[in-house]
């Protein structure tokens, strides 16, 4: 019941669609590492603000952060742990899906975190890891 609540009523309005994990990583591996980067860019701003807005009303730290543990949990986007300490956030990302999806998670997050956070996240990107730090204003 909460998955409906917190997840499939909402995307279904977004033409959410689910393939399995070998065909998404198949798709990220022919996919051109700079073509992926702009799209994680133009949707960073895009994508957040139509979907956040739609389900919180509003974007703000609190919603964002929200949004990006709901897609984790649900969407299979990675296991998300968020920590902060203060006006310091620590946001870590594990996923199983290569080096590929970790530069679209870095590219996307760091174009919504500028542009709706109005502040310069720093990253630390590997194979299957995304870690960024920032400090909210």
């Amino acid at each position: 019941m909460a998955k409906y609540s917190e997840w499939d009523r909402f995307t279904e309005r977004f033409g959410h669609i689910s393939i399995p994990t070998k065909l998404f990583r198949a798709l990220l591996d022919i996919t051109d590492e700079n073509a992926l980067a702009t799209l994680a860019e133009r949707h960073g701003v895009e994508l957040t603000s139509e979907v956040v807005s739609f389900w919180f009303k509003k974007i703000s730290l609190e919603t964002l952060l929200r949004y990006i543990s709901i897609e984790s949990q649900y969407g299979r986007a990675g296991e998300v742990e968020i920590e902060h300490e203060g006006r310091d956030y620590t946001i870590s990302i594990y996923h199983e899906y290569g080096k590929k999806w970790s530069t679209f998670l870095e590219h996307y997050l760091d174009k919504a975190i500028r542009t709706y956070l109005k502040t310069i996240p720093q990253f630390e990107t590997a194979e299957n890891t995304v870690t960024l730090r920032f400090q909210v204003p």
